[in-house]
């Protein structure tokens, strides 16, 4: 685990700002491909909204981190800004990357749904990009364990699950399913409805490998928020289905 890549002077390269450009510019790269073969949304289109969502998720990833922890933010309101340092809320960044997302497609006079379709996949991948960036920064870890491939980071005195390899592992496999599901297509909206479907599933199971912060009835906030992402998306999904039976 390495943080800082490398320094020149006070420039340093964060391993975890790199994961993310690498996963950006594959994403690009592969949507803009896509976009010239299957003609939509137009390769214009794809930095707009790749833009758009990059952009508001971040706010919306680093304003729910920051409010969880508010009283030492009031305290130093210039580390709000230190985002390679981690503390980003990934539901955080969902709400307001969706929000940003809409207010795009609607910008551009285009379909929610099929576009939602459409760059769900990629952003998976960049997910998975951001966890391994998580890892070698040595931020999101999970539970103390014995198995052999658990981890040992600086600051914690035992070894603990890589559960950010877990999710990376996940939303890789993620991003293979529904891209791979896009030639099965049905109505718009299935891909994104899998995502958040399937998603939720995978997150709930996975923070029961991670330290909670805080418990309810026995789950996390982020086990509930993936039941609630799970079970709506499987309403919507159910629903879209049964108009096109």
């Amino acid at each position: 685990m390495k943080s800082v890549l490398f320094s020149f002077g006070s420039i340093h390269l964060y391993s975890y700002g790199l994961c993310i450009a690498i996963g950006v510019l594959l994403a690009l790269f592969l949507m803009e491909r896509r976009a010239k073969k299957e003609g939509f949304p137009g390769v214009d289109h794809v930095f707009d909204l790749t833009f758009s969502v990059l952009i508001w998720g971040f706010a919306g990833a680093r304003l729910f981190y920051v409010a969880q922890d508010f009283p030492f933010y009031w305290r130093e309101p210039f580390k709000i800004f230190a985002v390679w340092e981690g503390g980003l809320i990934f539901y955080g960044g969902a709400i307001f990357s969706i929000f940003g997302f809409w207010l795009t497609v609607r910008k551009k006079s285009l379909p929610f749904w099929r576009s939602m379709d459409f760059i769900i996949p990629y952003g998976v991948l960049v997910h998975a990009f951001g966890r391994i960036g998580c890892f070698m920064n040595g931020c999101c870890y999970g539970k103390v364990c014995d198995f052999p491939w658990c981890v040992k980071f600086p600051e914690v005195a035992h070894k603990v699950h890589p559960t950010q390899l877990y999710e990376a592992a996940f939303d890789l496999l993620l991003c293979v399913y529904l891209l791979s599901r896009r030639k099965k297509f049905h109505f718009e909206g299935q891909i994104a409805l899998l995502y958040f479907l399937l998603y939720g599933v995978g997150r709930y199971l996975i923070e029961f490998f991670r330290e909670p912060s805080w418990l309810w009835l026995g789950l996390t906030s982020n086990q509930w928020l993936s039941v609630a992402i799970a079970v709506v998306s499987f309403v919507f999904f159910k629903l879209k289905q049964r108009k096109v039976t």
